[in-house]
């Protein structure tokens, strides 16, 4: 049981959002359709793109554990992204019980307009990153529909 219902709320957006950008990055792999030619390490290739983002869905989480200081330590800790995207729906899976679990755990007034710095240096307070979270692997879902429409479009 959530103790937040604005918590609760995040957490199924994101599991929602997190597993339909998981099917979409599987249909994508199995497409072929090339990633844009970027300098960003997350490009390199689908994998590359697929460990980027399941890792992220551990980070925001292990973030949140910091802020509030209850550390989230019993999820797979690995940090490479290709290694990651091998593990795909077991990774993932994993670290969706532990969103359910740790973040059952935050209340309302933990929700308060302190910010801290977030990974990539921005800040953010607990709401605004649950709230990302939920957005990041939506954006890249969407991004790799887009790849594999126009790839479809000049297909033979």
């Amino acid at each position: 049981m959530f103790k937040s219902n604005a918590v609760r709320s995040c957490v199924e957006l994101h599991e929602i959002e997190l597993r339909r950008f998981c099917d979409v990055w599987e249909k994508f792999r199995a497409s072929g359709t090339p990633l844009p030619e970027t300098d960003d390490p997350s490009y390199q290739s689908a994998e590359h793109l697929g460990g980027h983002v399941f890792r992220s869905a551990r980070n925001y989480l292990t973030w949140i554990g910091e802020f509030v200081n209850r550390p989230v330590t019993d999820v797979d800790s690995d940090t490479d992204r290709v290694s990651i995207a091998g593990k795909g729906r077991v990774f993932m899976d994993g670290v969706l019980v532990a969103w359910r679990q740790h973040l059952a755990l935050l209340e309302d007034g933990e929700l308060t307009p302190a910010t801290r710095k977030s990974r990539w240096g921005e800040d953010y307070n607990i709401e605004q990153m649950l709230e990302h979270a939920v957005v990041h692997p939506m954006r890249h879902r969407i991004q790799l529909e887009r790849l594999m429409s126009a790839q479809a479009a000049v297909a033979p």
